[in-house]
């Protein structure tokens, strides 16, 4: 990767973890408003708007897909919002989806870009938590398995964490706490900035 490719995916890396952490602190803001004004039901048709597709389909239309016509249906918000309301881990269960879309999001560029491999312990961290994200929440560590250093603000990951739960369900722990995933990323992102500079000043040279 040249000097000027690796400033620009630096830069890139930072813009999207901005992006991430401006979402997630969005839904923790909007679920604890939602949570102090006592879960009442709210006007559900304020978001379509933001569910708006490039191309309306008139009322009955179809398509055939694998020899079945299918009709175009707009997004059930409302059959989704009964089901969210339902669970009483409901709320800890979308901050779980954002926070995994965050971590899923950011290892993805790490690996795209090459970095996904740093031996920073950091990274590694990052790269971890992706895999339990994917593996439904849950960590899948052989006994004995080789992992490099993992580790973010006294958290440590190894086999110990064999079958422990990445998040908490809003009744049992898990590993990370929402929090951490926001001050991950946010680390990550002043530990790009800091790379882009070193690039910049090797230019410089």
């Amino acid at each position: 990767m040249t000097s000027k490719a690796g400033n620009d995916a630096c830069n890139a890396g930072v813009v999207l973890i901005e992006q991430q952490l401006t979402a997630l602190t969005t839904f923790s803001t909007l679920l604890a408003d939602w949570d102090g004004k006592g879960r009442a039901l709210p006007d559900l048709s304020a978001g379509e708007r933001y569910l708006q597709r490039r191309r309306a389909a008139s009322r009955g239309d179809q398509h055939v897909e694998a020899g079945v016509r299918l009709k175009h249906e707009p997004v059930p918000i409302r059959l989704l919002w009964e089901r969210f309301q339902d669970p009483p881990e409901a709320s800890s269960r979308v901050l779980r989806t954002a926070c995994a879309n965050a971590i899923l999001a950011v290892a993805s560029f790490f690996e795209h870009h090459g970095m996904g491999t740093l031996k920073t312990p950091e990274v590694q961290f990052l790269m971890r938590i992706r895999d339990a994200a994917l593996n439904a929440n849950l960590f899948e560590i052989e006994s004995g398995q080789y992992i490099p250093v993992a580790t973010f603000d006294g958290l440590a990951i190894s086999d110990k964490l064999n079958g422990t739960p990445l998040f908490g369900d809003g009744t049992s722990p898990g590993f990370l706490q929402f929090g951490d995933v926001a001050a991950l990323l946010a680390y990550l992102s002043t530990h790009l900035s800091g790379v882009q500079i070193m690039v910049s000043a090797g230019d410089a040279g």
